[in-house]
């Protein structure tokens, strides 16, 4: 008798091992980079007052950065601020999309492996069988009723 049951069950465990690893990697992984590597940062721009002000936020929704158009100066500090605003909202709408966007191609491609695994889970489940179904006929000498 071979150990094609049993290798169809450790095949499956594995499937299973790999894919509680790939959930548990996605659930560790933080959704505020505080201390990584800015490369690695998601990040958005947003603008206002025809491109004279500009802001930029990363991932984690922190401000890295604002640029003021010193023409905008004659406008007075309350317009200014406005601007501000604007451009730092739309860096976040911005942001928000992108990280979006980036959970569900997580999501997809985890789907794609439980879709995989589900099929190839069935397999061996028809490999089992037919193993069981064969031991059990060599059990009863043959007798299939």
């Amino acid at each position: 008798m071979t150990n094609e049951p049993f290798s169809a069950a450790a095949s499956l465990d594995e499937l299973l091992t790999r894919t509680e690893q790939a959930l548990s990697a996605m659930r560790s992984r933080p959704a505020e980079h505080t201390d990584g590597d800015a490369e690695e940062l998601l990040r958005a721009t947003g603008t206002a007052a025809d491109g004279l002000v500009r802001a930029v936020v990363v991932q984690g929704g922190r401000l890295e950065s604002v640029a003021v158009d010193p023409r905008l100066s004659a406008e007075g500090i309350e317009a200014v601020c406005a601007h501000v605003v604007v451009a730092v909202n739309a860096a976040l709408a911005d942001l928000d999309t992108q990280v979006s966007s980036s959970a569900r191609a997580d999501v997809d491609a985890l789907a794609a492996r439980l879709g995989g695994l589900r099929e190839q889970s069935r397999r061996q489940m028809e490999m089992f069988s037919q193993a069981m179904e064969h031991a059990a006929a060599r059990l009863g000498g043959g007798r299939t009723g």
